[in-house]
């Protein structure tokens, strides 16, 4: 069964979009784009999760992440 996110598709694709495009803007190189956005997700962790849960948090976003990018449909 599908997880439901409590968040709608149009909300993370408006927020996704704006990511990209920041990027695009910049001219981020794909091994820049992915040191920002990882430097991102470590500090969204580090300052919004606490301290006992980063552990699990991380290793959750971490399979999801590897979840997404193995995934058939794109």
């Amino acid at each position: 069964m599908p997880i439901q996110s409590k968040y709608s598709n149009q909300q993370i694709e408006t927020l996704v979009n704006i990511l990209l495009e920041t990027l695009r803007q910049q001219n981020a190189t794909t091994e820049l784009s992915l040191m920002c956005l990882g430097n991102t997700i470590s500090h969204i962790i580090k300052t919004n999760v606490p301290a006992a849960q980063q552990a699990e948090v991380t290793k959750h976003f971490s399979q999801a992440l590897q979840d997404a990018v193995n995934s058939k449909a794109h």
